[in-house]
């Protein structure tokens, strides 16, 4: 995909989910003030396989398909991860919504982490990007500045993927991924439900996207090749 492809997707995104994309442009150069970090940092996992771990409640289930390779982890799957797989994973793909506690703990082990600003987390930015200034980086989902990146993808899960094409993976299995099912929290309304399902659909529209790019037919699934 290019970028001028990818913008002109992120604006039917925003529009469909009421999102204001100069807050989101805004939030990438305040990320940019912490993190400025280049690419270099990930581009050891080149041309490998990669395993893209989602938050789909039946993800313990799949996770002992997993065999060698790299494995990127969206954040809201982290403590599932770690709880019923014995390995860290090599990145973690995070807006900061997820336990800054755990986030701490893998980066300081040496997990890759990959931070995504937009118009919804600029306080935690500010309050938590500091940490994580010396080998993280920055994406954005609206036009890329210097040191912030766009690889991609709307939700944690599938700029994970997309992320993984972006070092030319030689394989993506997306592991524990449900477009159906939202995980609820305990402080969700009617209206952050509706939004998550919105988002969910985005995501799978723009999986089937990288898989058809990559030649593969999108199928549903715990375990899905892309």
């Amino acid at each position: 995909m290019k970028l001028s492809e990818w913008i002109n997707i992120y604006i039917k995104i925003t529009d469909s989910l009421n999102i204001d994309r100069n807050i989101d442009l805004y939030s990438s150069f305040i990320l940019s003030q912490y993190i400025n970090n280049k690419d270099d940092i990930i581009k050891t996992y080149s041309n490998k396989n990669f395993y893209v771990i989602g938050n789909g409640i039946n993800l313990k289930e799949y996770l002992p398909s997993i065999s060698r390779g790299v494995i990127i982890v969206a954040d809201s799957a982290l403590s599932i991860f770690l709880e019923n797989f014995n390995r860290n994973p090599d990145i973690i793909v995070s807006d900061l919504d997820g336990s800054i506690d755990l986030l701490k703990y893998q980066y300081d082990i040496g997990t890759k982490l990959i931070i995504h600003s937009h118009g919804d987390n600029i306080d935690k930015i500010i309050k938590y990007a500091d940490y994580f200034k010396n080998s993280a980086i920055g994406t954005t989902q609206n036009i890329p500045i210097k040191n912030i990146y766009n690889f991609f993808g709307f939700t944690d899960g599938d700029r994970s993927a997309y992320l993984a094409n972006y070092l030319n993976a030689a394989s993506i299995s997306l592991i524990g991924f449900d477009f159906n099912n939202i995980s609820l929290k305990n402080y969700y309304d009617e209206n952050s439900i509706l939004f998550k399902k919105k988002k969910l659909i985005w995501a799978k529209k723009l999986l089937t996207i990288l898989g058809n790019e990559r030649g593969k037919n999108f199928k549903e699934g715990g375990i899905i090749e892309i």
